[in-house]
């Protein structure tokens, strides 16, 4: 029987893509701008994307980031 609540590079991955190209696509920002808000890095998420490896606290900077972006995006739509 295999454990699914290990979670693995990949799933760290397709989540920190996913989430960025959800907020992207919805016109708010580009990739690179993003990584440059994020992590002072305008390619960071192309990298990513692109298979190349990152670590866990460059993650969270860019999470934390998308945190604070979409709590202003919905504070600013109930106004």
């Amino acid at each position: 029987m295999t454990d699914r609540s290990i979670i693995t590079e990949s799933d760290i991955r397709n989540s920190l893509i996913s989430r960025a190209d959800a907020y992207a696509k919805a016109g708010r920002t580009s990739f690179s701008a993003i990584g440059i808000a994020a992590v002072g890095d305008s390619k960071f998420l192309s990298r990513v994307q692109s298979g190349l490896s990152f670590n866990i606290r460059t993650y969270q900077r860019v999470m934390d980031w998308l945190d604070v972006a979409e709590k202003s995006v919905r504070r600013e739509a109930a106004e």
